[in-house]
């Protein structure tokens, strides 16, 4: 899939999440009018159902429990409405409600059409609203033509038919956010799939360069020794063995840089610790690493600061960490190397550090400089040799043994790779 096509499929996809979540925005707003509506609904018919209790019990033999008082029932009826009895109708109105199975926190009063005139009920802080309120129904049942209205506020309606949906709202939203960090997610996965590949093509890139190299040179030197005039001479006999000895050992070195990270990713890279004099073994790394830097007119200076030098770890592990800090010192000095080894001990443990007045590490290279295959070099550019193994390899293995490894670098001035290793063997995670 190319990148145009790539592109074009993230953004049809954005567009028709986008397009799903407005949708559901669309119909939540739809489900919420018409809960509206139905509870409106419900709410009226439960008003007329009052009025029809009222009038029920008006023509009853119990009519007297429509007012407060026994005597005088007509003319309380034209004259003094004060005396209906209210606790009745609040009864009554609850008991309706009730059957809505909605527990709603209502005000009612009733009032003179005509003045508008709240006349009793419970409407306390709420008299403009149940004068206002669309919730009402005349009381023909206390006379006909009755001029007076029944008719109640509820303060809370809207969180009343928020919570009937509050599960729809959240299952819905819920399912979208899924669906877009779904997708997300996947966008990151593909491009990090797709970074790994390039790294990886990038890796066997060098690695085919590096490893053809040696065995040209092995090759041509096989070449030369089958020539009859150099069998007869032992000194050329002498050189191109050594020639052959020497690219034998690099192409070696390389197969065991690659195996021993390949075990270290399936975690069967096994640690042997002993007790190690550290600037012993500094001398004897260097002494080995020295020669490639001679060859370029560079030195090594050795400032060994640590009291204490001895500690347990695993002497191939360490040594190949200071070699691949050594070399890589060395290859990244464009000119004369100039590099210091340093030893101090700090925290119960001693800190060895490997200094070059090389190139240096751009800020946005040193955040990936530990990372698996990251090369500061990339694809077919091989003035800078390696699989970019090594400082992913010795950084694990400076964790094994308890320790961490840092790395101080200005672009143009050099860099400084500091290790840190504890005296004794308990390791803190």
């Amino acid at each position: 899939m190319n990148k145009r096509t790539g592109v074009f499929l993230i953004v049809l996809t954005s567009v028709a999440i986008i397009g799903i979540a407005i949708f559901q925005i669309y119909w939540i707003g739809n489900a919420y009018e018409l809960k509206k509506t139905q509870l409106n609904a419900q709410i009226k018919m439960s008003l007329k159902a009052v009025a029809n209790n009222l009038f029920r019990i008006q023509n009853s033999k119990t009519r007297q429990q429509l007012f407060s008082s026994q005597d005088n029932i007509e003319d309380s009826i034209s004259n003094n409405i004060n005396n209906i009895n209210y606790v009745l109708i609040d009864s009554l109105l609850s008991n309706e409600f009730k059957s809505l199975q909605a527990n709603l926190n209502f005000k009612y009063g009733i009032y003179l059409s005509g003045t508008k005139k709240l006349l009793g009920g419970d409407f306390q802080n709420f008299e403009q609203q149940i004068l206002d309120s669309e919730f009402k129904t005349p009381l023909s049942c206390l006379r006909i033509g009755s001029p007076y209205f029944l008719a109640i506020y509820i303060p809370d309606t809207n969180n009343l038919i928020l919570q009937n949906l509050i599960w729809g709202f959240v299952f819905s939203g819920l399912f979208v956010l899924i669906v877009g960090f779904s997708f997300a997610f996947t966008i990151v996965i593909i491009y990090r799939q797709k970074r790994i590949s390039l790294i990886k093509n990038d890796f066997v890139n060098n690695m085919t360069h590096e490893f053809k190299t040696p065995i040209a040179t092995v090759s041509l030197v096989s070449e030369m020794l089958l020539k009859t005039e150099v069998q007869n001479d032992k000194e050329k006999i002498k050189k191109y063995a050594k020639i052959i000895y020497e690219e034998n050992i690099r192409l070696k070195n390389q197969v065991e840089e690659v195996l021993q990270v390949a075990l270290l990713d399936k975690g069967q890279l096994k640690i042997r610790k002993k007790e190690i004099e550290v600037h012993k073994l500094l001398d004897q790394i260097i002494s080995n690493s020295e020669i490639f830097i001679l060859e370029r007119n560079g030195i090594i200076k050795k400032v060994y600061s640590a009291a204490r030098s001895k500690i347990r770890a695993d002497k191939m592990h360490l040594t190949n960490i200071i070699s691949n800090l050594l070399d890589n010192a060395n290859k990244y000095s464009p000119e004369k190397p100039i590099i210091t080894v340093r030893t101090k001990n700090i925290k119960k443990g001693i800190l060895i550090s490997v200094e070059d007045k090389g190139i240096g590490i751009k800020t946005e290279d040193q955040a990936n400089i530990f990372n698996q295959f990251h090369r500061v070099h990339t694809g077919n550019i091989h003035d800078v040799k390696g699989f970019g193994l090594g400082l992913f390899y010795a950084e694990k293995m400076v964790k094994e043994h308890g320790g961490f490894i840092r790395l101080n670098s200005t672009f143009g001035s050099g860099s400084t790779f500091e290790i840190y290793l504890p005296f004794n063997e308990i390791r803190k995670d």
